[in-house]
Formats: C-alpha cells, structure tokens, sequence
C-alpha cells in the first residue's frame, strides 16, 4: 500500500491528483490544533511569536506534529545560504567527499565552484550534483550506523533553532547532535524508509522544509499501511514524536510551484520578496535564488545518544 501511493504521487504522465492531499495549517478534520504551553518566553530571532505558530497533529498518525511555517522570509533565506555555503563542506560529509575525479580536483567547496559556472544551464546542471551532508554525527550510509570516531561540532546556529522549537513544543530535553540536510532538485524523490539508526529511538525528529514544495508520505509501522499524504511548503517543520517517530515516510515528489493548483503553489512568496521584510533587510544572493528556483532543502535534526549518555558505546566501524 506505502509503494502504490510512492508510486502515485510520483507519476509524471498522468500526474497526480492532489486532492487528497493535506495542507499544512489548513482546516481540516485530519489535522488537530495543538495547544502550546510554553510560550511566554523569548522570541527566537527569525521566527514567529509562538502565538501565532498554527500547530497540529496529523489524527491518523498520533505523535505527527506539524507547525505551518513560522518564518520570516528573510530568516528562510539565511537558512539555504546556510545550507548551500556552510553546511556542504569539511568537516561535514557530503555525498561528493573523497569520491571520483571531480572531488580530487576540486578547488574550493561545491558552492564556490558553482559560481564559477558561466551558463544557467550548466550551473543547474552542476547543482544537482549535491544530494546530501552530515552534520554532527557523520552518518556512515553504508553501515547506517554513528560512529564516536566521526563526531563533529554540531551547528551552534542550527543546535539553537532547534532546541528553541523542541523547547516549544514541549521537549526540553532534546538534544540535537546529527543532521541530515537533503538537497532535492525538483523531480528528486525520497524512498520509503525508517530512521532506527539513532541509539535513542524514542526522541523526536525535526524536520525543516526550505525552498520548492514537496508531497510528504507519512505511514505506520509496515509498508501495507496506505500513508497519508502532506504537502510541505517553504518553512513547514515536521516532528515525528510517539508512535509515529519509526513509522515509514517518504518523498514521492518535489514540484515547482506550477506543478500545483492554484493555492498551493505558493511557496516561492513566502522567501523570495523582500517588499514585507522590516528595513535593514539584508539582500538576498542572486546565486541562492537560481538554486531556490528549481530545488528544495531539507534539514532533518536527531538525537542520536539517549538521555545522560555521553558517548556511543561502539568506535570505529570495525
């Protein structure tokens, strides 16, 4: 059932339907409102005043916690360029590092070589070539383990932006300690999968949309479960919590704006215009927008120690 709606959403010829499809923030009887009991403190630079955040939990999938984008633009805008100019290089791992000719001849971080790139078209062509980096704990793809020998410093700026929204949301204890930040041209899909990896499976995941709209499949335990469908816009934050923290999801599909009817294809007005931006609003780079256009990026924040626990109890891969 998780495959035959994979497959659904997926098709270019016919395309789906997206009828069936929830909108985050939206209206409806799937979504329930959430009730925040922590918001007196600071505003976190960047983000709405927590009174405003619209929050629900997907009924179907108790523990699924969605939060419609409480973004600024010009806040979202400084997440990618974090994401394209930061995060891709060392000591982070990238699906680049170390791997064919291009990274033995490589001069400067995939970003900086983009710029060097005359032609739109061989410039878009090139970015496709980043699919993901590691933060923190560096993710061994292969094993699919953590391993302590590759612990890297975590993010200050990104370590502090979530533990504020777990914070929110209610888990203080969080820790983010890896990252996984996807980079999806539009076309890319996500298999279905589970994230078990993390010696504490019962923390939350974070997971923050920036860029080109996605539909989100969130399922159950077993791939006979039909998921539920979500679309993911600009600044749209996904916590999977509970029951529906090892629960199957995946990404059948990353649109662009046209790709979608009237409505829902508005993402790009939620992080491309400055007119709303409060003054001193600090232009946006021309490179960041291109890639924008045609893209989306998604940071998924773990714990991967369990609570009080300060190392991984396994070294090395051997």
């Amino acid at each position: 059932m998780f495959q035959t709606a994979f497959k659904y959403y997926k098709s270019r010829n016919p395309p789906p339907s997206f009828e069936d499809v929830l909108l985050i923030g939206s209206d409806h009887p799937n979504l329930k409102p959430v009730r925040l009991g922590n918001i007196d403190g600071q505003c976190f630079t960047g983000l709405l005043s927590p009174s405003e955040w619209k929050v629900h939990e997907l009924t179907s999938r108790p523990g699924l916690l969605v939060v419609a984008n409480p973004f600024t633009a010009e806040a979202q805008r400084q997440w990618m360029t974090r994401s394209l100019a930061d995060y891709p290089t060392p000591p982070n791992t990238t699906n680049q590092s170390g791997v064919g000719q291009l990274a033995r001849d490589a001069v400067g971080s995939w970003w900086e070589q983009l710029q060097t790139i005359p032609t739109p078209a061989e410039r878009r062509k090139f970015a496709k070539s980043l699919r993901w980096a590691t933060l923190g704990y560096q993710y061994d793809w292969t094993n699919k383990l953590y391993d302590e020998a590759r612990r890297e410093p975590f993010p200050c700026e990104l370590g502090a932006l979530v533990r504020y929204v777990a914070t929110t949301l209610g888990y203080d204890r969080f820790s983010p300690e890896a990252a996984i930040v996807n980079y999806y041209p539009a076309g890319a899909t996500l298999a279905g999968h589970t994230d078990h990896s993390e010696d504490d499976q019962t923390a939350p995941l974070f997971s923050f949309s920036f860029g080109q709209p996605a539909v989100f499949l969130i399922g159950g335990t077993s791939r006979e479960e039909h998921p539920d469908a979500l679309l993911l816009r600009s600044g749209d934050i996904v916590v999977m919590t509970g029951a529906s923290r090892l629960c199957y999801h995946a990404v059948p599909r990353v649109c662009i704006d046209a790709e979608l009817p009237e409505g829902l294809g508005c993402s790009a007005a939620r992080w491309a215009v400055l007119d709303a931006e409060r003054p001193g609003a600090v232009q946006w780079g021309a490179a960041v927008e291109e890639y924008m256009q045609h893209s989306r990026i998604n940071i998924n924040v773990r714990q991967v120690l369990r609570e009080n626990q300060q190392t991984l109890q396994r070294s090395g891969l051997g």
